[in-house]
C-alpha cells in the first residue's frame, strides 16, 4: 500500500477508498474528468486510464510493483497523462474499456490498464503488466516504451483504429421481432446446460478451467425450475452446491459470509476478498433452499452471514460496506490462516478438529484453511446428519476462534455504500424474512432503506450511485435504479405501506425518461451521463444481475397487477427478443433474465387481500399464510381498504376492491379473477386449483 510520508497527487481529495490508495503514489494521477482530458489534447499525450477497486490483490501487486516506482512513475508523467478510476464507483466507464479490451481478443480482469486518445477512445490495454518480462507478459515499462513510440511516429494509425473501435463499440443496433422471443424450450434447453456442466465430484458447475465462483443467480434459477417443473434433479443440483460452498473454503468457517471465488474445483482455496453482492445472492438463495426443503443446515448458513455482515460491514451511518480486502499484512488470506499449534492452544475437542480437517501440515502454505471433508457424499441423497450435542460444541468452538482472530490486523473494510449492492442485501433481508419471519430482517431492511433513501434517492427520482465521509456522487447505473424499484415494490408488498410503491413508480418512470433506448431493452446508463463514448445496453447476469433482467422481473409484477401507465407486456417483449441471440447461445450467463422468461412462461396468480378494521395478528396470519406459497412468479398483496382504493386508478386489479364484511381475498389466475373469499381455507383451494 501507498507511503503516506510521500508527496499526494490529485487523488488526495477524493472518497473513493481505492483512490485514496493511490492518493501517495509518485505518478501524476488525475480522477476521472475533463482536466485530464484537456490536458492530453493540450499536450499531445495518449492517456492511461488504469481501473481497479479497492480489495482487489492484483491492483495491490501492480500499485506496489509499478504505481510506487520512481523510475516507472517518471515514464509515466513523462509521456502520459494517468487517470485513474474506481470501478465500483463508475461501473459504466468500466464496462466500456472492458468491452473494448474484449473486442481487442484480450481476456479482462483487474486492473484494467487501458490507453486512450485525448478523446476518450480506446487504442489498446491489458490488465496486470508485471515490472519485469514474465508470465508471458511484456514489463509494463516496455509497453509504456512501445506505446509512446507508436504515438509519436503511428499517431494517424492509432487514432483511425481508435476511431473504428470506438465505432464498433457503438453498434447495439440490431434488428429484432417482437414476435420472436424465448420460451419455454429456451427455458428447457438451459436447465439441460446446468445438467450438463454440474460437477458430480465437487458440485457447482464446470463453466471454468481453473476457478469457481459462487453461481448463486443459477441456483435461484434451478430452484424455480424444481417448483414449476417438479424435476428434483434441479432441487439436487441446487441443495449439494449450496452444501458445497458452504463447507469448503470459500466460506469462511469461523466468521460467516462467503469469498469471491475459489481457486480449484474443490472449492477450498478462495481468493480471500468478501463482497456483499456475492452474500447477498447466496442469502437469498438460502432463504429459498431452506423453505423449500425445511433443512436446518441453510437456515444455520443464513443466519451466519447475517450476522457477519451486520457485525462486520454495517456502518454507523445506516448502510452496509461494499467489501472486504483478501490481503492484509501484505500478505492474501492472513487473516483468515491458522497454524494447527495456535488451534490447539484454544480448541481441544478432536472432533471438531477433525471436522474442519486441522493438520500439521495444513492444506495452503504450511496453514490451514478450515473447511469441512463432504468428497464422496452426496448429501441431498444421504441427507445432513449432526450428532447429538456436536453443533453446540460447534458454535462454541467458532466463538472461541472467533474472538481469537479479531485480535489480528483485519483486512481493510471498503466503507463506501453502494446503491445497488445494498439493495441486493436488501433483497435478501426480505426473502430471510419470508423464510424466517425473523422481524430484525424486516427492521434492518428498513433501516438501510431509509439511509439511501436520504442520502442517494432525490425527490425528483434521480439516484446517485455511492455515499461514503458525507458524499453522494456518480449518478446511478441501470442496477441502482432497478434494484431500488424492486426492494421498494417488496417492501410495499411485505407492509402494504403505499408510500414505498410511490417511489418504486417515481424511480421506475425515470427509469423510461433516462434510460430508453430505441432497440427495447434499456441503456446500462442515464442519458445525463455526457461522458461515456458509448452508452452500452447490458442483459448479461455477471456477478450481480443486469438492470435488464431485473426490470423484467418488476415487470411482471406490475404487469400482472395491471399497471396501467406502460404498456408493459410489449416491453417485456422487446427485453426478451433483444437479447434472445445470447439466450439461445450462452443461456448459462443470464440466469436471472431466464428466471424472469419462467415467470411469464407460467401461468400468473395473484391474491389481493383487502382488509378494513383487523386487528394487527390477523393481518400477519395473512401474510405468514401467503409467505408459504411458494410458486415462482406468485404475487400477492395485503393492503388496507383505504391503501387499495387510493390506488385503483395506478394498479387495474385494485379496481372495486374492497374488504366487505372485514376481510376478502381476490384470487386471479391467468387474468382471470374468482368470486372474492372471506377465509384462508377457500383462498387456498383457489390457489391450488
Amino acid at each position: 500500500m501507498a507511503n503516506l510520508s510521500k508527496k499526494p497527487n490529485r487523488l488526495v481529495h477524493e472518497k473513493s477508498p481505492y483512490l485514496l490508495q493511490h492518493a501517495h503514489n509518485p505518478v501524476d494521477w488525475f480522477p476521472w474528468g475533463n482536466e485530464a482530458f484537456e490536458i492530453a489534447e493540450k499536450e499531445d499525450k495518449i492517456i492511461l486510464l488504469s481501473i481497479g477497486y479497492s480489495t482487489c490483490h492484483w491492483c495491490h501487486v501492480m500499485e506496489r510493483e509499478s504505481f510506487e516506482d520512481v523510475s516507472t512513475a517518471e515514464l509515466l508523467n513523462r509521456d502520459f497523462v494517468c487517470i485513474k478510476l474506481d470501478r465500483e464507483e463508475r461501473p459504466d466507464i468500466d464496462k466500456i474499456y472492458m468491452d473494448a479490451l474484449h473486442a481487442m481478443g484480450t481476456q479482462g480482469g483487474w486492473p484494467l490498464n487501458m490507453f486512450l486518445t485525448p478523446k476518450r477512445e480506446p487504442i489498446l490495454g491489458g490488465t496486470y503488466f508485471p515490472p519485469e518480462n514474465r508470465y508471458g507478459k511484456k514489463s509494463f515499462r516496455e509497453v509504456l516504451r512501445l506505446v509512446s513510440e507508436a504515438w509519436k511516429h503511428q499517431k494517424e494509425e492509432l487514432l483511425q483504429a481508435a476511431s473504428e473501435l470506438t465505432i464498433y463499440l457503438n453498434d447495439n443496433e440490431r434488428k429484432t421481432d417482437p414476435t420472436t422471443i424465448p420460451n419455454s424450450l429456451t427455458i428447457k434447453e438451459n436447465f439441460k446446460r446446468y445438467v450438463e456442466v454440474y460437477d458430480k465430484e465437487f458440485f457447482g458447475f464446470k463453466t471454468n478451467s481453473i476457478n469457481k465462483f459462487p453461481p448463486s443467480m443459477a441456483l435461484s434459477f434451478l430452484l424455480d425450475y424444481y417448483l414449476i417443473e417438479k424435476d428434483n434433479r434441479a432441487l439436487e443440483m441446487a441443495f449439494n452446491t449450496a452444501y458445497a460452498m458452504k463447507s469448503g473454503g470459500i466460506y469462511d468457517q469461523i466468521g460467516g459470509g462467503i469469498c469471491r471465488y475459489s481457486t480449484d474445483h474443490e472449492w477450498l482455496v478462495p481468493h480471500f476478498e468478501k463482497m456483499l453482492y456475492d452474500n447477498a445472492l447466496f442469502v437469498e438463495t438460502l432463504a429459498n433452499l431452506y423453505q423449500i426443503t425445511g433443512e436446518s443446515f441453510f437456515l444455520d448458513t443464513l443466519e451466519e452471514i447475517i450476522s457477519y455482515v451486520e457485525r462486520d460491514l454495517s456502518l454507523e451511518s445506516g448502510g452496509i460496506a461494499s467489501a472486504e480486502d483478501a490481503d492484509s499484512e501484505g500478505e492474501e488470506g492472513k487473516f483468515y490462516l491458522w497454524k494447527e499449534t495456535e488451534i490447539l492452544s484454544h480448541i481441544s475437542d478432536s472432533e471438531v478438529l477433525g471436522f474442519w480437517n486441522v493438520t500439521e501440515e495444513g492444506n495452503f502454505e504450511h496453514k490451514n484453511i478450515l473447511h469441512v471433508y463432504w468428497q464422496g457424499k452426496n448429501p441431498f441423497q444421504d441427507g445432513i446428519q449432526w450428532k447429538p450435542g456436536f453443533k453446540e460444541r460447534l458454535q462454541k468452538a467458532k466463538v472461541t476462534l472467533l474472538n481469537v482472530r479479531n485480535k489480528r490486523i483485519r483486512p481493510l473494510r471498503d466503507d463506501k455504500v453502494l446503491t445497488s449492492w445494498n439493495a441486493l442485501w436488501m433483497r435478501a433481508l426480505l426473502k430471510s424474512y419470508d423464510a424466517t419471519e425473523n422481524i430484525t430482517y424486516l427492521e434492518q431492511t428498513k433501516r438501510i432503506y431509509q439511509f439511501l433513501l436520504q442520502h442517494l434517492i432525490k425527490e425528483d427520482g434521480t439516484v446517485l450511485r455511492r455515499y461514503r465521509d458525507g458524499e453522494a456522487k456518480n449518478l446511478g447505473t441501470l442496477p441502482d435504479y432497478a434494484e431500488f424499484v424492486w426492494v421498494s415494490l417488496r417492501l410495499f408488498q411485505e407492509t402494504g405501506e403505499a408510500s414505498y410503491y410511490k417511489t418504486a413508480c417515481l424511480l421506475f418512470e425515470t427509469i423510461q425518461k433516462k434510460f430508453s433506448s430505441n432497440m427495447g431493452p434499456y441503456f446500462e446508463a442515464s442519458d445525463e451521463n455526457v461522458d461515456l463514448i458509448v452508452r452500452t445496453i447490458e442483459g448479461y447476469d455477471g456477478v450481480e444481475p443486469s438492470g435488464n433482467s431485473t426490470l423484467l422481473h418488476i415487470i411482471y409484477f406490475l404487469h400482472t397487477l395491471g399497471y396501467s401507465k406502460y404498456s408493459l407486456e410489449k416491453k417485456a417483449n422487446e427485453i426478451f427478443s433483444y437479447f434472445f441471440p445470447e439466450m439461445s447461445k450462452n443461456s448459462l450467463s443470464y440466469p436471472s433474465m431466464i428466471s424472469a422468461l419462467q415467470k411469464f412462461q407460467s401461468a400468473s396468480k395473484e391474491v389481493i387481500v383487502v382488509y378494513r378494521n383487523q386487528s394487527e395478528e390477523t393481518i400477519q396470519r395473512i401474510y405468514k399464510n401467503l409467505r408459504k406459497i411458494l410458486i415462482p412468479g406468485f404475487v400477492w398483496l395485503v393492503l388496507e381498504e383505504t391503501v387499495a382504493q387510493s390506488l385503483e386508478e395506478e394498479l387495474e386489479i385494485l379496481k372495486e376492491r374492497n374488504a366487505g364484511n372485514g376481510i376478502r381475498y381476490y384470487v386471479c389466475q391467468n387474468f382471470r379473477c374468482e368470486l372474492p373469499t372471506e377465509t384462508w381455507e377457500e383462498t387456498f383451494a383457489l390457489i391450488q386449483k
